[in-house]
């Protein structure tokens, strides 16, 4: 028997790990990120807060960088409770 590389079907094609947590950058379930908020996740260690929005239902919560990717809307869509959004002190320059 010989063993051979698999060379048929079409290609998967992966998304960087960069681009997830782009903002502008929309999931497979409608969720877009806005904006990375520096704040340290409380449920995944080492990971920092980014806040999402739902294009359906326009809800705004906070998710780890790493579930972005699967993220689904805990308004409108069954998902599960995003993180706390901290809300910025306000700024004299912006």
């Amino acid at each position: 028997m010989r063993l051979t590389a698999y060379t048929g079907g079409a290609k998967r094609q992966r998304a960087s790990r960069a681009s997830t947590t782009t903002p502008g950058w929309v999931n497979g379930n409608g969720q877009e990120v806005i904006a990375r908020t520096g704040q340290p996740s409380k449920t995944f260690r080492g990971q920092v807060i980014y806040e999402l929005k739902c294009r359906r239902c326009t809800g705004r919560y906070g998710s780890n960088g790493c579930d972005i990717h699967a993220r689904r809307c805990p308004l409108c869509d069954n998902g599960a409770a995003g993180e706390p959004l901290v809300e910025r002190a306000a700024s004299l320059f912006e």
